[in-house]
């Protein structure tokens, strides 16, 4: 389960990627006049739909589930209670799985209690138990929206990528994986020793990133090597409000191994040009 609110969607960035746009995309589609209705956005893997109801007393609303879609639930007018359990019912009482993709129990396990006002949305994962239009103090006419979202679809839309070096010889490798309106670059340095991996998070997409990659570390320093130290920085994208630069630092042992301490770091206004780092 997870809650939120349509003004401070920023707050959300920890949701995937492609939920967090779909989310975006109805809340652009609402702040217009929609009528109540079924409105497609990927057929019918994903959907919502416009509806007037009215909340009720606990005891007669039902706990239900999905097996195929991830559920939306965004109050736009009024306000609702939602029951939830973070633990699949033990048993169902009533089977709709194959033809409406739902189904209800009364057989819940810690069922737990959240209210919703306007512009606040809360999600339930397929096969979470979730009680919808409970009434808050005393039953209402509500107006809520309804996203749907495919599990199978999401899953396949993971926006995540593995970068090739135009030198096939370097080990070293960086993968790309957005969450949100950020993408964490994540560098895994093969070394004599363990390799280690470094991150950073940077406010741009997935594609933009990919973009940027030029399939090759841009010096920017001069090299520093005393035989047991050697240390530069490069760039590793050049983007359009600044650059990522990896600091390289290698150390040999006594051993005669080397180990890396290494870091990636998000340098605004600056790009690399001709082996320097001027601004942009």
């Amino acid at each position: 389960m997870f809650k939120g609110n349509l003004s401070n969607l920023e707050a959300c960035q920890g949701l995937p990627v492609k939920m967090f746009e779909v989310i975006e995309q109805v809340k652009q589609r609402l702040s217009t006049s929609v009528e109540n209705g079924r409105y497609q956005l990927e057929g019918d893997d994903v959907f919502f739909f416009v509806v007037d109801d009215n909340s009720k007393l606990v005891t007669e609303c039902k706990s239900e589930i999905h097996r195929k879609y991830i559920d939306v639930q965004i109050v736009l007018a009024g306000e609702e209670r939602f029951g939830y359990s973070l633990q699949p019912f033990q048993s169902i009482a009533e089977d709709q799985l194959e033809a409406r993709d739902v189904a209800f129990s009364e057989d819940v396990v810690n069922e737990q209690f959240t209210d919703l006002q306007v512009n606040d949305f809360i999600i339930f994962n397929a096969e979470q138990p979730h009680r919808p239009l409970v009434a808050v103090n005393e039953p209402m006419a509500i107006r809520k929206a309804v996203i749907k979202i495919s599990h199978q679809w999401l899953a396949e839309q993971s926006m995540q990528s593995t970068l090739t070096w135009n030198d096939s010889n370097i080990p070293h490798q960086i993968s790309l994986k957005q969450t949100g309106l950020h993408t964490n670059i994540e560098m895994r340095i093969i070394k004599d020793v363990e390799p280690e991996l470094i991150t950073l998070a940077v406010d741009h997409k997935v594609e933009t990133l990919i973009a940027a990659w030029q399939g090759a570390a841009m010096p920017i320093s001069e090299a520093f090597d005393d035989g047991n130290l050697f240390s530069q920085a490069r760039v590793l994208f050049n983007l359009e409000q600044g650059c990522v630069v990896w600091l390289v630092n290698h150390i040999k042992l006594p051993c005669g191994n080397k180990m890396s301490s290494d870091k990636l770091t998000w340098v605004p206004a600056m790009h690399a040009i001709n082996g320097q780092l001027v601004a942009i």
